[in-house]
């Protein structure tokens, strides 16, 4: 399947990981694009079969042309989507359960989208931000569990798989 990995990232870190995502469903069998959110077009959309849209999460919030893009892929594409947000940590209990491997239409405020842990880099933040990542303790944090967010884009393309072989099962996940 076709397969668009989205990400809405302010200084670099959610793009990173939507490269691994974007790499391991590649892995399995897929033909992948990346694009940023704000660069997304009408031709993404009507090729891609299947997507996958990350935000980076600032003050307990998706960056809102995520939240713009998940209204439009829940009303314009057909085909399964997927949601994961990168915060300051990994906050999701488990994210290789059913509920956040699943294909998600119901934008951001579901609980069942996986929140992984981000990277701060201080020099590309704002004084503003450097005062608040500071306050927060998160100055320098690099909080990504890269094989984490592995194994869930593996999940995740292996319900891309059932979804190209026609099955409406979820797929056991370990």
């Amino acid at each position: 399947m076709r397969v668009l990995v989205i990400t809405a990232s302010k200084h670099g870190s959610t793009r990173q990981v939507g490269e691994v995502i974007a790499a391991r469903i590649g892995a399995g069998g897929h033909d992948v694009l990346t694009r940023d959110a704000e660069l997304v077009g009408e031709a993404d959309l009507v090729l891609a079969e299947a997507v996958v849209l990350g935000s980076a999460i600032y003050g307990a919030r998706p960056l809102s042309s995520a939240t713009a893009l998940a209204t439009r892929l829940a009303e314009e594409v057909t085909g399964p989507v997927w949601l994961f947000a990168v915060g300051l940590k990994s906050v999701t209990r488990d994210p290789l359960r059913p509920a956040a491997t699943r294909p998600n239409h119901g934008g951001f405020r579901s609980g069942a989208v996986p929140v992984f842990g981000g990277v701060v880099d201080d020099a590309g933040l704002s004084r503003a931000e450097r005062a608040l990542i500071g306050a927060l303790g998160a100055s320098g944090r690099d909080a990504r569990d890269l094989e984490l967010v592995g194994a869930w884009a593996d999940a995740v393309a292996l319900q891309v798989t059932a979804a190209a072989q026609g099955s409406s099962s979820t797929l056991p996940v370990v």
